[in-house]
C-alpha cells in the first residue's frame, strides 16, 4: 500500500524535472527481506532523489527532493502508518492561524465539559413517561 506513495513520490518530483535534464544518470539501491521490511533509494545526477524505507507493520518513512525551476532545492520527509501519509517540509502549505474566537470558544469548552444527566425509566414513578 505505501509503495504507492513512493511511486507518487517519483512522480511528482520528476514532473519537477528541467527540460535539459534527459541525459541525466541515475544511482539506485534496493533491499527487501521477504518479510515486509524494505529499503529504496535513488538519486539522479540532476538533484532529484528520494530514499524510503518500511517494516512489516506497514511503517514507512522516507524523503524526496529536487531543484524548483527557479534554483530553489525542495526536500519533503514522510511518514506513513496506520493514521495516514503525513509529509513535513519547508516547501508544503501552513494553514492559516485559528482566529481568537474560536481559541476562546476551545478554551471555553475544555473549561465547562458537558455533563450527562441521570436518565429514568419510564415506569418508575418519578413523572418521566407518558401516561
Amino acid at each position: 500500500m505505501y509503495k504507492h506513495v513512493f511511486l507518487m513520490t517519483l512522480l511528482i518530483s520528476v514532473s519537477f524535472a528541467h527540460d535539459d535534464d534527459a541525459h541525466a544518470q541515475a544511482h539506485e539501491s534496493k533491499k527487501e527481506d521477504g518479510h515486509g521490511n524494505f529499503n529504496y533509494k535513488f538519486d539522479i545526477s540532476n538533484g532529484i532523489g528520494a530514499e524510503e524505507a518500511g517494516d512489516e507493520h506497514n511503517n514507512v518513512h522516507g524523503q524526496f527532493h529536487f531543484v524548483s525551476k527557479e534554483g530553489v532545492p525542495v526536500q519533503i520527509s514522510y511518514t506513513a502508518d496506520e493514521h495516514g501519509y503525513h509529509p513535513h517540509g519547508d516547501a508544503l502549505p501552513t494553514p492559516p492561524p485559528t482566529p481568537e474566537a474560536i481559541l476562546k470558544a476551545l478554551a471555553y469548552i475544555e473549561a465547562h465539559p458537558h455533563k450527562e444527566e441521570p436518565h429514568h425509566s419510564a415506569g418508575h414513578g418519578h413523572g418521566h413517561g407518558k401516561h
